[in-house]
């Protein structure tokens, strides 16, 4: 058997955030980040950039950057705290209501694809019916 060389890895900053969002142990110190403590030390605090969770303690024993490689950002932001508006939504973004006071012919669209698909799910699917065949033919017999 030989040797097939396989192409690199490669590990983008997508990777790195998505694996560090599930850890929910601190980098520095391998213990358990918790929201609610009672010491203002151990307040856990998250990365700006790659969004790592650490002790407000441990960030400030780094230095004051983040610990994982490749990332080094300076800044944090309290983990829970409200960051600013999610999404904001302006009356000028809704369409404008029908003058007769009818649902508009997209509306009807919607509703009638929902309303389909409602259906859908109702029915029953085909291993379904074949089990349920099935069971009756046993009944029957």
């Amino acid at each position: 058997m030989d040797e097939q060389e396989l192409p690199p890895i490669t590990i983008t900053p997508d990777d790195i955030q998505e694996a560090n969002q599930l850890s929910l142990h601190c980098p520095i110190c391998a213990n358990p980040v918790e929201n609610h403590v009672p010491d203002q030390e151990l307040r856990p605090v998250v990365c700006e950039k790659c969004g790592t969770l650490y002790h407000k303690s441990c960030w400030e024993l780094n230095g004051g950057k983040c610990a994982v490689l490749g990332c080094g950002h300076e800044k944090y932001f309290l983990y829970g705290q409200p960051r600013g508006d999610v999404l904001r939504v302006k009356y000028t973004d809704l369409p404008a209501p029908s003058a007769n006071g009818r649902p508009s012919r997209q509306t009807k669209k919607l509703k009638e694809e929902q309303k389909r698909q409602v259906e859908q799910l109702r029915r029953p699917s085909l291993l379904r019916r074949l089990f349920q065949w099935l069971l009756d033919q046993i009944r029957i017999g």
